[in-house]
């Protein structure tokens, strides 16, 4: 949901002047416009809260690689977010400073966020690489609870790289 720099909170009006200066049918007037009000912004933060993004709290075991070892520390995960909403799940994902091992393959694997299942295979791009190797890539489900990110050449990740591979990607996809 867009935010906007307008306050959710209205001050409650004084009715008892409204009444003195417009009259009995203005304040009724008013007094309805300030309730609708009240209720439509209670209605926002309600759906703020079930819809908006949601943080994924950094693990290392949410990141790994077909082969070699893709190493992400708490500080690289510059963000890694989600939002559901009934059986599709969004994610975000930036993961800045990453280190390689040597001997890479092919797929660098995130975890979805809550254990979460995609309910068939989709793909999505474009995966944004920068770093130790300037490329684009695309990102993955295959069907299950993990994101696959992959080069566009499907080539191997680059070996050996210390705090210099920048990840950045987003996926829709139907969860289980």
């Amino acid at each position: 949901m867009a935010r906007s720099n307008i306050p959710l909170t209205f001050q409650a009006l004084d009715f008892a002047r409204v009444r003195e200066e417009s009259g009995v049918a203005t304040e009724e007037s008013v007094r309805s416009l300030y309730l609708f009000l009240e209720d439509t912004r209670q209605r926002l933060q309600v759906m703020e809260q079930q819809f908006g993004w949601q943080d994924v709290a950094f693990a290392v075991g949410n990141f790994s690689a077909n082969s070699g070892t893709w190493t992400v520390a708490s500080a690289d995960q510059q963000l890694y977010r989600y939002s559901k909403i009934g059986r599709v799940l969004s994610v975000n994902f930036f993961l800045e400073d990453t280190t390689t091992s040597s001997g890479m393959g092919t797929q660098l694997r995130i975890k979805l966020p809550l254990g979460m299942k995609a309910s068939a295979t989709t793909f999505m791009g474009p995966l944004i690489v920068r770093g130790s190797v300037e490329t684009e890539g695309y990102v993955t489900t295959e069907g299950t609870d993990t994101l696959y990110c992959y080069r566009t050449d499907h080539a191997a990740w680059p070996s050996s790289v210390t705090n210099n591979l920048d990840i950045r990607g987003t996926i829709t996809c139907q969860v289980a």
